[in-house]
């Protein structure tokens, strides 16, 4: 398997690797939010804003900073983008 690259984000690391169909995941690790239904909410956020949109061909994880708790829609919204934006 291939080690995967990795890209910092205000508020996610990105673990990435080129594949041919486009597959993310989001996780809010256990030691920044104790309760499942929150980290179930942070999740789903992630994928919402994906949702919509033309997403290139990578499999990457999506994992939560503890500033991303804190943050707005908007802004998480931007960063993930931006992160995206890295891979070209």
């Amino acid at each position: 398997m291939k080690s995967p690259k990795v890209l910092q984000g205000s508020f996610f690391v990105f673990k990435y690797i080129k594949q041919t169909q486009p597959k993310y995941a989001f996780v809010v690790p256990k030691n920044i939010c104790k309760i499942a239904v929150k980290r179930n909410k942070y999740r789903r956020i992630g994928f919402n804003i994906l949702k919509n949109q033309d997403i290139k061909e990578n499999f990457g994880i999506f994992f939560y900073k503890k500033e991303g708790l804190k943050t707005s829609k908007n802004n998480l919204e931007n960063d993930i983008f931006s992160i995206l934006n890295k891979i070209k």
